[in-house]
């Protein structure tokens, strides 16, 4: 089917999907080749030997902060294939997920997002960015580093998921899926396999994927007889696997009346929480009867035939067979493992709700000079604004403003320059002033004829405990609160490259005579009422 064909995977991982969808094309004709994080790693060469894959020997990782190196590593892999006498590359398999630093903070943050603990947006904006990287904006970066080799019938296929689990990166997939639309605009022929639930290094991270495996296998596959010829001494081999499996027939039955009454009910929108909270006490019930070691070994053998048979037929139909126009996203269901079938059109995504009609608003833009003469009481040492985009209206209470300041070197500043001595810092408290004299720009702006001033009562940032060195730009994002007659609380945030925090800044607006009175014990002069 692929006689003749150069195909490129990257991304062929043990246990991955890349790595069926590259013994399937080996299998179909090809000459296969195959990208590694680790290339120089003896087991990596090995396990790509065994797959009849050619292992690229130059390392590729992709890191949204490093993104010219991925494209200097995508050039380093064309003079390596060019090396080898390949000059064209007919079909490329993206096949990357992930962009999670395996670093514990960031890890404990993903282990709560399972538990239902809506932090992804707490995370680093680094991270978050990186995720989004890796998993779509990388496809065309790697379609675009390696303009060098392809031509125009070349294909460029890239994995989604596409599941009932809510799967909590999933925005990152649908942004993956509109690069794809655009990318066939421009004439690339581009494909989006949407396969089934498989363990993979990727998956595992899905909240509740062993029971989708086992919940699909018992609905599609049991019992059921193949009806594909290559894909039949796949499936004899997990039928024959799951017979030898001692406990696994009672372990179906034992689940059958959990599939019935609750796993039915789940769907993409199912609040994780829930799910983590339903997973697990089944987990600690199989594991209270020994039959847990049972259900991850019947996930295994399941897995290994899905990924498989999915390779396969990714090859067969929609690679060598071209079943498909580009932009196309295609859906492989465990159905389609045992039959001849057409591989269809995912559904279309949901659309998302109708935005409400929103008023328009008037923005207006300060910089440094009217920003330092609205806050006249600071002086150029301690003003940490240099620009500031807000709302303009009457309505004091959800109104909405961006602010902006870059840490000044230290021989600019002698805060920094003494904050700390030989390590220049902007530091949590002083990024919570900046916040604080941001909030107040915006009020003394909304109020400038009110003759009321707003007073600091208290801050609430309970995570802020990141530093920003000289040259880092930090971004605010503010909405005023009005919570009582004279009260004011400032719902804001504070980014930089490297995290996020979120946080409460509290004051009271009082008037312009009280404040001249709280300040006589600052002067020397007499105050007139």
């Amino acid at each position: 089917m692929l006689e003749g064909k150069n195909v490129l995977i990257i991304g062929a991982r043990a246990g991955g999907y890349g790595a069926s969808i590259a013994r399937a094309a080996v299998a179909a004709g090809a000459r296969v080749l195959g990208t590694s994080l680790t290339p120089a790693d003896p087991r990596e060469a090995a396990f790509f030997h065994e797959l009849g894959v050619e292992l690229v020997e130059v390392p590729l990782r992709y890191n949204f902060d490093k993104r010219n190196r991925a494209f200097e590593d995508l050039a380093g892999i064309e003079r390596w294939l060019r090396a080898r006498d390949v000059n064209r590359l007919d079909v490329v398999i993206h096949a990357v997920a992930g962009g999670f630093p395996r670093q514990p903070s960031v890890m404990k943050a993903v282990a709560d997002i399972l538990k239902g603990q809506h932090t992804l947006a707490d995370l680093a904006t680094a991270v978050k960015r990186n995720v989004y990287y890796v998993n779509a904006g990388s496809f065309a970066d790697t379609i675009e580093g390696l303009s060098g080799l392809t031509h125009d019938e070349s294909q460029f296929a890239a994995l989604t998921y596409r599941g009932d689990l809510p799967y909590f990166i999933s925005p990152t997939k649908k942004y993956l899926e509109k690069i794809v639309l655009r990318l066939a605009d421009k004439g690339k022929r581009t494909l989006i396999a949407a396969l089934p639930e498989a363990w993979t290094q990727s998956s595992q991270f899905f909240t509740g994927i062993e029971i989708a495996i086992l919940y699909n296998y018992q609905e599609h596959l049991s019992g059921r007889q193949c009806n594909s010829p290559d894909l039949i001494p796949a499936f004899s081999l997990m039928e024959r696997s799951l017979a030898a499996l001692e406990g696994f027939p009672a372990l179906q039955e034992d689940l059958q009346t959990f599939f019935e009454r609750q796993w039915v009910g789940i769907e993409e929108s199912t609040d994780s929480a829930k799910l983590y909270n339903m997973v697990h006490e089944l987990f600690e019930k199989l594991r209270d009867r020994g039959s847990f070691p049972i259900l991850r070994r019947a996930v295994e053998i399941i897995s290994n035939f899905v990924r498989d048979a999915s390779g396969t037929i990714m090859i067969r139909e929609l690679i060598a067979g071209g079943r498909y126009i580009s932009g196309d996203v295609r859906q492989v269901f465990y159905s389609d493992l045992i039959g001849n079938n057409t591989i269809r059109k995912a559904k279309p995504r949901p659309s998302p709700p109708t935005a409400p009609v929103v008023i328009k608003r008037t923005w207006q833009v300060f910089e440094k000079d009217e920003i330092r003469t609205t806050l006249s009481m600071y002086g150029d040492n301690f003003l940490f604004l240099d620009r500031v985009v807000m709302e303009f209206t009457q309505n004091l209470d959800g109104t909405i403003g961006f602010g902006r300041f870059t840490v000044p070197p230290p021989d600019e500043n002698p805060i920094l320059k003494d904050h700390f001595v030989g390590m220049p810092l902007f530091g949590g408290h002083l990024q919570m002033e900046a916040v604080a004299q941001f909030g107040t720009f915006m009020i003394l702006k909304l109020l400038k004829d009110k003759k009321l001033v707003p007073i600091l009562t208290g801050t609430e940032f309970p995570d802020l405990n990141t530093m920003a060195p000289p040259g880092e730009t930090l971004t605010m994002m503010g909405r005023i609160r009005v919570t009582g007659k004279r009260h004011l609380m400032l719902e804001a945030f504070i980014e930089n490259r490297f995290a996020r925090s979120k946080g409460i800044i509290r004051g009271i607006m009082i008037g312009e005579r009280v404040v001249r009175k709280m300040m006589m014990s600052f002067s020397t002069e007499e105050v007139e009422d």
